[in-house]
């Protein structure tokens, strides 16, 4: 476990795009029955979503999210010398895709541009990666962070599982500062025995899928594609609701602070049940936990910047500075906390975007 204080560091920006595109899951009762999609929509907590299609991937997401703080902020895109996208759905096995999207956003200037695919903690994860790499000599990075499956729900396999999750690329500005701020604070902390419980093996080096149809033929394949993995759910929920809460209170004994000494809260949208059995386990004051889960799904990595944005436009908050802490869990397996201050009138509100970047690749001219 590793713990970090960044004095001289801010996060001046923060923006969210979903698709435009949302599905309802009651309206997907007839592919279930419509008590279990009832039962299923109540102990989640997942009435709605943001779904990819026609192409859009995460890249694009968070390249709208980017270009909003671009253009409605007045920040100067020279200005940027480091880029981090961190996503689970990158464009291309390779290059790294944060170099496609160094040039689709035009920083010139920006020569620190690398990937990670970390998972759900993807945001305060970053949050961290940034303001180290702040630290070692950059003055302002942008990062990225979103994750998005075009196919998902569009090819006649879709499983309730699917139904957890939605589609967002957030973004943020994080920049080194002569302002009197708060330090940014994060602890991360990883269970590397855990790997199986969240696993998607095949398609890289170590199970390849060239090896996979030479083996079966393609039978029976397809459907373990779009499932995209395996997930034992009683080992996830287990360690979700331990060693996430763990973490944050050795978070809290480490900076001699609780969870009342935030303006909000904002936990991975992971399910209902989890968020609310992190909250009580943490003793964090109700009223100071956001949500946006009912509406957007589990969104991964950026669903704790998600929950910021989607709270400052419900409740219209755009002025003052509020101190959040940022709690996330997942993949890995593995626990990431951030807090910061946050000027919210630097907080944009969610966009929807339908717009999908043309590489000029298709299946039939490329090779």
């Amino acid at each position: 476990m590793n713990f970090f204080e960044f004095p001289g560091v801010k996060i001046s920006a923060l923006a969210a795009a979903v698709p435009d595109n949302c599905q309802i899951n009651m309206d997907l009762a007839d592919l279930f029955a419509a008590a279990e999609m009832q039962k299923f929509c109540e102990n989640t907590g997942i009435w709605e979503r943001y779904v990819s299609k026609n192409g859009i991937t995460a890249s694009d997401l968070c390249v709208a999210a980017a270009n909003e703080i671009f253009d409605k902020l007045d920040v100067d895109r020279a200005s940027i010398d480091g880029l981090l996208f961190i996503s689970q759905t990158p464009d291309y096995m390779a290059p790294p895709t944060s170099c496609v999207i160094q040039h689709r956003l035009g920083l010139d200037n920006c020569g620190l541009v690398f990937d990670s695919n970390i998972g759900c903690t993807g945001f305060p994860y970053g949050v961290q990666m940034a303001c180290a790499n702040i630290m070692a000599g950059c003055k302002k990075i942008l990062l990225l962070v979103g994750d998005a499956d075009p196919e998902r729900g569009w090819n006649g396999n879709i499983s309730k599982d699917s139904l957890l999750f939605g589609d967002c690329g957030a973004a943020a500005i994080i920049e080194r500062t002569d302002e009197p701020v708060s330090p940014i604070r994060c602890n991360l902390h990883t269970i590397g025995k855990g790997y199986k419980s969240l696993l998607t093996p095949f398609g890289a080096a170590r199970h390849q899928i060239a090896d996979l149809y030479r083996e079966r033929g393609g039978e029976g394949l397809e459907g373990m594609f779009v499932a995209g993995g395996v997930m034992e759910g009683t080992d996830v929920f287990t360690f979700s609701i331990t060693d996430a809460p763990k973490t944050a209170k050795q978070f809290f004994t480490h900076f001699e602070c609780t969870a009342d000494s935030y303006d909000l809260i904002s936990i991975h949208q992971a399910n209902k049940m989890i968020v609310e059995n992190v909250v009580k386990r943490i003793k964090a004051p109700k009223e100071k936990v956001i949500m946006s889960l009912d509406r957007f799904g589990n969104t991964r990595g950026a669903s704790t910047a998600l929950n910021i944005c989607d709270y400052a436009m419900r409740e219209g908050i755009h002025t003052g500075t509020k101190h959040i802490l940022n709690l996330a869990f997942g993949i890995g397996l593995n626990v990431a906390i951030a807090d910061f201050e946050l000027d919210m009138s630097r907080c944009l509100p969610i966009i929807k975007t339908s717009e999908a970047f043309d590489d000029g690749i298709n299946n039939y001219t490329y090779f």
